[in-house]
């Protein structure tokens, strides 16, 4: 075979891994090393394991790589190939020294050579090492201008989205969203080739996103892309645990689970020590649907991290523990510098477990700053916040103007399509009315109910429910007869049950054994007088519980 016809068969093959046909990209691969050893076939046949999964033959393969192209001279062969074992064996294999190491090698393969693409390449990989912001957005920069003098574009997209996320690390939003979305228009634009480059501009431009509250930018931009390929095979479950955290923000629960659920067992594969970062975000949707011992699980271990701390007093709350709700949102505060967007969930506690215990003036203090705070960054979710408490705060204060607060944070969490907190205002609103306007207190508990049922967030709705009652309504549901003698955990095993899932399924779901899961729908079929599961979702289903 002559070397243009290997040419010509390592460039189907590269086409073929792009259009994900692996049968053909393998059988292209193998045909060029029938012939001899060559790091471009190996590099092919490691990205054709990498989509199929089997990552250690994956790693294999690039090592040969990586000897093959320094053996022959090809510096920038060396250093992509070193490159991606840095990712490989820090995110697959879970061994940070041994991906430290690769770093230092794409580096070596490039000292004394003359500047390439490549050298780009080594500055993005420097930036995730890097602790300041102002350290990434340096090697972005670099990169940036390295891709534009050689025309790389994945290159030239990835490093803008590095840049993104450093400057909203660094507190300069707006900025950093411009270059997000300059990154974003790009992919949509097709203009990224690399499906590993996609997969990193995605999870730069979630990051972002969660850290800056910007959870209508993030949905925007991912109702534009198609994450099939890069999503499932290319993004790090990092990415995955962003997504699900804003997933969970605007409502879309059921899909937040699930994405947490899949990174979780990605860390298992990986690095394992961030696997608490998306059990802390599984935990604050247990909470908002009042699981609370699932949420205490998942907490285990990560009780370090802020959010932990932010989460148990909510818990707190939950269980009406105002004395330790309070002492925990103390706590968070006095970790954390209070000036930024990052600050918002801290202050958003602060306002709540100080009103809960009656220290008014603290929880004036707390939402004036969260105020300032959204006034400087110009973000909708926290404009809403702070107009949320301060209509919580002057409530408490007995000022007639929390209404007009309230409405505005109902207006534009609405806006935002943030949906749990919508709710949460509207029934701040109820409350802020009861004494005034009983009629129309109602009507806005009526609409906060059927809000939170629509979630699954069993509390609040069970707390609206409760004041409509107080107002003489009969509480916004109309509970199927029997059922108010189920237990709230036996209504989540019906709610299960409806959606079709087994004794093992409903006891994964809800993190208990199969016998306590196979305990708890005996009971449900007794007290309902029915014979079979099937009955039982079928009840369910019919009368919405």
């Amino acid at each position: 075979m002559t070397s243009p016809a290997l040419d010509e068969l390592l460039r189907d093959g590269d086409a073929a891994v792009a259009a994900v046909d692996l049968e053909t990209a393998r059988s292209c691969f193998e045909r060029v090393l029938a012939d001899g050893e060559d790091p471009d076939a190996l590099t092919g046949l490691s990205k054709v394991a990498m989509l199929e999964r089997e990552y250690e033959r994956a790693i294999e393969l690039k090592e040969r790589a990586f000897e093959l192209y320094r053996a022959g001279g090809r510096a920038d062969g060396a250093a992509d190939s070193a490159q991606w074992l840095t990712f490989m064996y820090v995110t697959y294999a879970g061994n940070l020294s041994a991906g430290l190491g690769w770093k230092e090698r794409a580096a070596s393969a490039l000292e004394g050579v003359e500047e390439s693409a490549a050298h780009g390449w080594l500055e993005i990989l420097q930036a995730p090492f890097a602790d300041e912001p102002a350290d990434r957005e340096r090697f972005a920069g670099s990169a940036l201008a390295i891709a534009r003098r050689f025309g790389d574009p994945d290159l030239e997209i990835e490093a803008l989205a590095l840049l993104g996320e450093a400057r909203v690390s660094a507190g300069r939003i707006a900025e950093g969203m411009g270059a997000l979305d300059e990154a974003m228009a790009a992919v949509t634009a097709g203009r990224v080739r690399d499906h590993f480059a996609l997969g990193e501009i995605y999870c730069r431009m979630l990051s972002a996103c969660e850290a800056a509250l910007d959870v209508r930018r993030a949905t925007d931009w991912m109702a534009k892309i198609d994450r099939h390929v890069a999503w499932t095979d290319f993004v790090r479950p990092t990415c995955k645990t962003h997504y699900g955290g804003i997933l969970i923000a605007v409502g879309r629960w059921a899909e937040a689970e699930a994405e947490l659920l899949a990174a979780m067992k990605l860390y298992e594969r990986g690095y394992r020590g961030d696997r608490a970062f998306a059990c802390l975000r599984l935990a604050d949707l247990r909470v908002r649907q009042g699981r609370l011992e699932e949420a205490e699980r998942l907490l285990e271990g990560g009780e370090w991290h802020p959010m932990a701390r932010r989460l148990a007093a909510a818990v707190a709350l939950a269980r009406g523990d105002t004395k330790l709700a309070a002492e925990l949102g103390e706590l968070c505060a006095e970790r954390t510098e209070l000036a930024d967007a990052a600050a918002a969930p801290a202050l958003e506690l602060l306002v709540a477990t100080r009103l809960a215990v009656g220290n008014v003036p603290a929880g004036r203090e707390a939402a004036d700053r969260l105020a300032e705070i959204a006034s400087k960054c110009g973000l909708a979710r926290l404009t809403a916040s702070a107009a949320c408490a301060d209509g919580c705060v002057r409530a408490a204060e007995g000022d007639p103007g929390a209404v007009a607060a309230l409405m505005r944070a109902i207006e534009l969490f609405a806006s935002a399509n943030l949906p749990f907190d919508a709710a949460r205002s509207q029934l701040e609103l109820a409350r802020a009315l009861a004494k005034s306007a009983p009629a129309a207190a109602a009507r806005e508990a009526k609409l906060a109910v059927a809000a939170f049922d629509r979630l699954g967030a069993q509390p609040d709705a069970d707390t609206a429910a409760e004041l409509l009652r107080s107002l003489g309504e009969a509480g916004g549901r109309a509970w199927p007869r029997g059922a108010e003698g189920l237990t709230k955990r036996e209504g989540e095993v019906l709610a299960l049950l409806a959606e079709g899932c087994s004794n093992a399924q409903i006891a994964e779901r809800l993190v208990i054994s199969t016998r306590t899961a196979e305990h708890h729908v005996a009971s449900i079929l007794s007290k309902l007088g029915l014979g079979s599961r099937a009955e039982a979702a079928a009840y369910a289903l019919r009368h919405g519980s």
